[in-house]
């Protein structure tokens, strides 16, 4: 006997009664809904996922309108979901590289944080199409730990840059001795330089996927999560600048998981070193997915970036008003975007 989930307001998972004609569809519905966005990191397989040839035509994608500001520091996050993985997510490869390269471009933000990016080949790819940008993902050699905690064929995290704005510096993966915590996707850290109005100043960027699901064991484990975050970024990081962006899997006022704070309320009660400036977004209901009803991709900064933060700037870019047949062809999720206004002579 089969049981079909629904989605409740504010996130609630939701038990309907059971239909024998539904069984089969309600038990391939739970199947896709245990491998889907954001689970846990899949057994890697023992070779890396190749994308296959577009099914559709290869014609042109119609331009994303820009969202940048040349004389400021645009952050945006995206989970571009299964990116490159041919058993998951949006089944015509080739259209999901055209569309990732044309919002990229596109928006023109000048650094992004990515989640779920499967195949390294895609990926590069990526890079390729976007010039004046650079990239890695979590699990590329030159990221310190990177190999150690990621695998061929996981979601991995990455960052990808302009590198007229920014110098990356040294990148490292955090927090490995609580893998379990993070789903098996531990976060990314990198350090850049970022060159704005004349002047420039170093930046920490946490690209962060937590775990997913509404079950009270999941939330247990963003909790775990979030704790262990806030005492490193507590003890490492106390002056500095840093922002952690990408896919929380959770809300910042209520938690998905009925009855529940959020998992991150450590943070929100800190209001005097750390801020979402994505809480806004929240208290006015905007949903950062294609499915569901709550923010789950969220910006957190530190104080000091947090002074530099445009009021009201953070965005859930609703591409699916852009690109026809987004959830299908390109993300489960949408870009979320802030932005700060750092370097001298920048405008307050």
């Amino acid at each position: 006997m089969a049981f079909i989930f629904t989605r409740a307001p504010r996130g609630a998972l939701v038990r309907s009664a059971p239909s024998r004609a539904g069984a089969v569809v309600g038990t391939l519905a739970l199947l896709l809904l245990l491998v889907g966005c954001g689970g846990e990191t899949p057994s890697p397989s023992p070779v890396a996922p190749t994308p296959t040839t577009p099914t559709s035509p290869a014609t042109p994608v119609a331009p994303v309108p820009s969202r940048g500001d040349a004389s400021a520091l645009d952050l945006a996050s995206w989970n571009i979901e299964w990116f490159g993985d041919v058993r998951n997510g949006p089944t015509d490869e080739g259209l999901q590289l055209r569309n990732a390269r044309a919002v990229i471009a596109g928006t023109d933000a000048d650094l992004w944080g990515v989640a779920e990016i499967v195949s390294q080949q895609q990926w590069d790819s990526l890079e390729v199409l976007l010039p004046g940008h650079a990239g890695l993902l979590a699990g590329e050699p030159s990221v310190a730990g990177g190999a150690a905690a990621y695998t061929v064929g996981e979601q991995q995290v990455g960052v990808l840059y302009k590198t007229s704005v920014a110098t990356l510096l040294g990148a490292r993966i955090i927090l490995a001795e609580h893998d379990f915590a993070f789903a098996g996707r531990p976060p990314l850290e990198a350090r850049f330089r970022v060159t704005l109005n004349g002047a420039s100043e170093e930046l920490v960027v946490v690209v962060l996927h937590a775990k997913a699901f509404d079950d009270t064991v999941s939330w247990t484990r963003r909790r775990d999560a979030g704790v262990a975050l806030k005492a490193y970024l507590d003890a490492t990081y106390p002056t500095q600048k840093v922002a952690v962006i990408g896919d929380w899997n959770d809300d910042v006022d209520v938690s998905i998981t009925a009855g529940r704070a959020s998992p991150y309320q450590p943070f929100v009660a800190d209001s005097a070193r750390y801020r979402f400036p994505t809480a806004a977004l929240s208290a006015a209901r905007v949903s950062s997915t294609t499915r569901f009803p709550d923010l789950i991709d969220h910006h957190l900064v530190t104080n000091e970036l947090a002074a530099a933060y445009v009021a009201g700037s953070a965005t859930v870019y609703r591409l699916d008003e852009h690109i026809a047949g987004y959830a299908a062809t390109t993300s489960d999720h949408y870009p979320v975007l802030t932005r700060y206004r750092v370097g001298a002579g920048a405008r307050r």
